[in-house]
């Protein structure tokens, strides 16, 4: 029962804690959750705010106080990566994010999901599925994810033409309800708005459009007269409540707004300075996404805070950690602490199983296998992660050494003459950046989009001290995009140095290296960067692993066979040794064990048989002494003295039992002896006994002492065995009268007796003689009650005190025989007549009357002698070898004539 209970409590456990995983993620004494690596918000409803973070891994819904209300981290499907790219809130909470699927190396977008998941709801549905053409990087085809109402709205980007389609909250198929054409040599980059003169996008070569009702675009940022530089790109598009469209000015890392009809009055919301000044510990100031909620209030995320800013832009609360709820506290707690319970009782049911199996009677081989086989699966274990360490970290160096090669042949692939001829986004795709674009993929040209491996390549322009990202293999990246100088890179700019290193952002971990780019006069004009996402290398160690993984277990399994298999061989020999003592057990004393082996178990073989010689003749010895023994002491004595055998048994040893006694005599044996020999009364005594004891030890009993003409047996077990005993002795009786009547002998009639109380069984005498005997004023109670049986004319005569405690007397025929007095004895016992045992005449006789008899008897007892002799006068006519309605029928006559003695009490005196 404590085994199951602890298996059920570790099911339960288990199912309590697989929807709970999450919470593994952070330590359970953690209250906060610091922002990292944040690439998209949007604004909830009551204040809440919805970020994707974590190299967009994870979606944080946070409430107004700024407490975590609901953490939605990505699964990672099999060979693919997952992103989330693109986040959209209902007025209700519920969120609608585009689920971006890669391959398995982080590069080509392979399939778009527009996923939904209400709130307190994180396993999330899947609303609508689109496959581009594989070509597609890191950003797929579909933008500007909205949602308004039960509606939500999206945009595919096919080349030139861009759909808007709208997608009911519950799923199904999206209607298209708008299409248009972009402008010539205009690449999309972003899209807001979902309704005709309300929409708006942004192009590769930095322009905004504005789209009309027709389908016709028209420019809207920048006109003539805008303070705008060559290298100004707007980013993060939002429609605001207020009317006003807002972006990210990437150049100068500022939000600028502008009245949305007709583009005017554009003005800087906030720029770095008063970033800097809003979130002076924070380690970006790259505002990577902007939001705004129904009352205006706008949000800013940066690469590791958030910014809100107050309508009036004049105070700017950061958030660059976030508190855990209180539930989510006690529920991290209770996770952490149902899986220690877990493993503790993961522990203790490993170690009962143990304890219960080799501490019990199996073969030693199976004790082998559990105790040899974990040893082996463990070794294997730490010697495949220690094959894996060390290969993955070689794997690493030579990734990072070939990425070097590659970012020290950008100079040779890379003409920096066309790449200084690249001023501003409006470059983008002209001839020269074409050039470029084609040299930097000539690597690949040949290869298939999946033998790339997740190798991408980056372009740098370097230019007044300052690095400006141009060219990269993420479609979500625009051209003139500032990167921050830093240590590293200032060596490749300075010194022309080849470096390598890791790094992680909003869009992901990466493993790169970074060289020099030179133009014709031998000027530093730019970097080349090449490099893989670090799940390329995670993949190849996985792959790897499991490829180290798969022969350890062969490894194992065959190593596991043949230390068996030898095992096995090896105990061979012990099995013989075992097979010959189970054999010895079982009583064949002459077994002899054949070991040829030349080492300890051949030795303990050979003892083995000198041993078994020795204990046939000891063997031999004491059967012959205890067969001996057993013909004077019952075996059962020793038993209930608690003793093994004769030579355990001391004087004075005894035992108080509450048992039934059985008295059996041939009645006036006397007379029959006188007619005998000495040697014929012995031998019709021991041919009587041998006729008649084995019934007694048929039903359990033992014989406690011979009575000359007949014995004493007692029944330690259960009531019915006396009785049924007595009653096969009756029925033996008519049989074995036959036999005795053919030897001219004169038939014999027994008396039997049954009573049951406390009794001494023990050992009597001196030193040099003693005996079993029984010490009980019950057993005398017996032998005076099988005295009396004759008189009271019952073959079985037993006392009430026995009868009561049948579990079934109903099973025998009897009749109540009244009280009777003994003498000595002050309270009167009251007798049973069982006839089971009688003949069919008897048996008849006694079951017509039975209720007459017993008529009598309560007549008698209540003083009535009159009619108490009138009824046994009725039960003689009837039976009138019936000595015990005699007896009662002289008793009450001569009540009923000369009156009843004083203080009688309706007992009968025999």
């Amino acid at each position: 029962m404590g085994i199951a209970l602890l298996l059920l409590m570790a099911i339960g456990l288990g199912f309590w804690l697989y929807p709970n995983l999450n919470h593994f993620q952070t330590l359970p004494y953690t209250t906060e959750k610091p922002l990292n690596y944040l690439s998209k918000a949007s604004a909830g409803p009551d204040g809440s705010s919805i970020v994707i973070g974590d190299s967009r891994q994870e979606i944080v819904r946070i409430n107004s106080e700024g407490a975590i209300e609901e953490l939605i981290r990505q699964d990672a499907g099999a060979g693919s990566r997952h992103d989330f790219t693109d986040i959209a809130v209902a007025d209700d909470g519920t969120i609608y994010v585009l689920d971006t699927i890669l391959d398995g190396y982080g590069l080509y977008v392979q399939e778009e999901r527009i996923v939904r998941y209400p709130k307190g709801e994180p396993s999330g549905t899947l609303l609508y599925t689109y496959k581009g053409s594989g070509t597609n990087k890191r950003v797929g085809l579909i933008k500007g994810l909205q949602v308004a109402g039960d509606s939500i709205y999206f945009y595919i980007n096919e080349d030139t033409n861009v759909k808007l389609h709208r997608l009911s909250a519950a799923g199904g198929k999206p209607e298209e309800t708008l299409a248009f054409k972009l402008p010539d040599d205009r690449y999309l980059s972003e899209i807001v708005g979902y309704e005709p003169d309300h929409i708006y996008y942004s192009t590769k070569r930095g322009a905004i459009f504005k789209v009309k009702a027709d389908g016709a675009s028209v420019l809207s940022y920048p006109l003539e007269g805008m303070e705008r530089t060559r290298k100004n790109f707007p980013e993060g598009l939002l429609l605001g409540v207020n009317g006003r469209l807002y972006f990210i000015d990437r150049l100068v890392n500022a939000v600028t707004s502008m009245n949305a009809i007709d583009s005017s009055d554009m003005v800087t919301v906030i720029d770095e300075p008063a970033l800097m000044a809003a979130a002076p510990k924070a380690e970006s100031l790259d505002i990577m996404d902007l939001t705004m909620d129904t009352t205006g209030r706008m949000e800013l995320v940066l690469g590791d805070s958030i910014v809100k800013l107050d309508g009036e832009k004049s105070s700017a609360s950061v958030r660059m950690k976030l508190s855990y709820d209180r539930s989510s506290v006690v529920k991290g707690w209770l996770t952490w602490l149902a899986a220690a319970a877990l493993l503790v009782i993961t522990l203790f049911l490993i170690r009962l199983f143990y304890v219960q199996v080799l501490g019990r009677r199996i073969s030693l081989f199976f004790k082998q296998v559990f105790a040899i086989v974990p040893i082996l699966i463990i070794a294997m274990i730490l010697l495949s992660n220690f094959i894996y360490d060390s290969f993955s970290g070689k794997m690493e160096e030579e990734m990072q050494r070939q990425l070097s090669l590659l970012a020290r042949n950008g100079q040779n692939i890379i003409n920096g003459d066309q790449l200084n001829r690249l001023t501003s986004p409006n470059d983008y795709m002209s001839k020269d950046y074409q050039t470029i674009r084609s040299k930097m993929n000539f690597l690949f040209e040949s290869e298939d989009p999946a033998n790339r491996k997740g190798l991408y390549s980056t372009l740098y322009k370097y230019e007044n001290g300052e690095i400006f990202i141009m060219m990269d293999d993420d479609d979500g990246v625009n051209m003139y995009k500032p990167f921050p100088v830093n240590e590293l890179n200032r060596l490749v700019v300075e010194n022309g140095e080849v470096v390598t290193d890791r790094w992680e952002d909003a869009t992901g971990k990466w493993l790169y290296a970074i060289g020099p780019i030179y133009d014709s006069s031998g000027k530093i004009v730019g970097v080349y960067e090449t490099g893989r996402d670090l799940n390329v290398l995670y993949q190849s160690n996985q792959t790897i692993y499991k490829s180290v993984i798969r022969n350890i277990v062969l490894i194992s399994v065959v190593l596991i066979i043949l230390v068996l298999a030898v095992t096995y061989y090896l105990l061979s020999s012990l099995r013989k040794l075992r097979k010959s003592v189970m054999e010895m057990t079982n009583g064949n004393w002459d077994v002899r064990v054949n070991i040829r082996s030349q080492d300890e178990v051949g030795d303990l073989g050979e003892q083995f048989n000198r041993m078994a010689l020795h204990i046939r003749t000891y063997i031999k010895d004491i059967t012959s002494f205890s067969e001996a023994s057993h013909r004077f002491v019952p075996q059962q004595i020793f038993k209930y003295l608690g003793k093994k055998g004769i030579t355990d048994i001391h004087l004075g040893d005894q035992v108080q039992q509450n048992m039934t006694v059985m008295v059996a005599n041939i009645r006036s044996f006397h007379q029959l002896s006188k007619q005998l020999s000495p040697k014929q009364n012995f031998d019709f005594m021991n041919a009587f006994l041998k006729r008649f004891s084995p019934f007694v030890r048929t039903e359990e009993g033992l014989i406690s002492k011979y009575l000359g003409a007949g014995f004493m047996a007692l029944f330690p077990a259960r009531n019915e065995d006396a009785l049924r005993a007595a009653v096969s002795i009756r029925r033996e009786l008519v049989s074995y009268n036959e036999s005795l009547k053919a030897s001219g002998f004169a038939p014999v009639d027994l008396g039997m007796a049954i009573h049951k109380g406390p009794l001494m069984l023990g050992i009597v005498g001196e030193e040099q003689r003693m005996e079993g005997n029984v010490i009980s004023d019950d057993v005398n109670i017996t032998a005076t009650l099988e005295r009396m049986s004759d008189t009271m004319g019952a073959s079985i005569l037993v006392t009430r005190t026995f009868y009561d405690q049948l579990r079934a007397p109903e099973r025998f025929r009897f009749r109540q025989l009244g009280r009777i007095r003994i003498e000595g004895k002050d309270e009167p016992i009251e007798l049973i007549d069982v006839y089971e045992g009688d003949s069919d005449t008897e048996r008849n006789l006694k079951d017509r009357t039975k209720t007459m008899f017993e008529k009598g008897i309560v007549l008698c007892q209540e003083g009535r002698f009159f009619d108490a002799r009138e009824t046994f006068i009725e039960v003689i006519k009837i039976n009138r070898f019936d000595k015990a309605a005699k007896l009662y029928f002289y008793l009450c006559d001569e009540y009923y004539q000369k009156g009843s003695t004083e203080g009688w009490n309706g007992t009968l005196a025999v």
